[in-house]
């Protein structure tokens, strides 16, 4: 007598109360590629959010000439390298932060 189990999919548990959401999910990948952890990690998606949103506004000034705006945001870029050294990554984590915004902002949006 033969018999057959049916093969029941992996259970994902995006969107429910039962495991990790999607944005968990996300940033459990990005500690990995980033390989930063600890509160070093949080440091980072705290420092990037405030220094994109300025980046952002330099971006949307129609009031700045294209050289002004260029030096804005080299300004801002060193800024949030030394918010970022200070926050205690070393200059290899900080060009991968760099490179994998860098990356992430040439994906198109899932």
């Amino acid at each position: 007598m033969a018999s057959t189990q049916a093969q029941t999919p992996e259970p994902t548990f995006l969107g429910s109360d039962k495991g990790l959401r999607k944005e968990e999910i996300l940033k459990l990948e990005m500690k990995d590629d980033l390989k930063i952890y600890d509160k070093r990690f949080d440091s980072v998606l705290v420092i990037q959010k405030e220094y994109q949103a300025k980046i952002n506004q330099v971006h949307l000034d129609k009031k700045l000439t294209e050289d002004s705006r260029q030096k804005r945001e080299k300004d801002l870029i060193d800024q949030r390298r030394r918010r970022l050294h200070n926050a205690g990554l070393d200059d290899a984590a900080i060009k991968r932060v760099e490179d994998y915004y860098t990356r992430k902002e040439k994906q198109p949006q899932r």
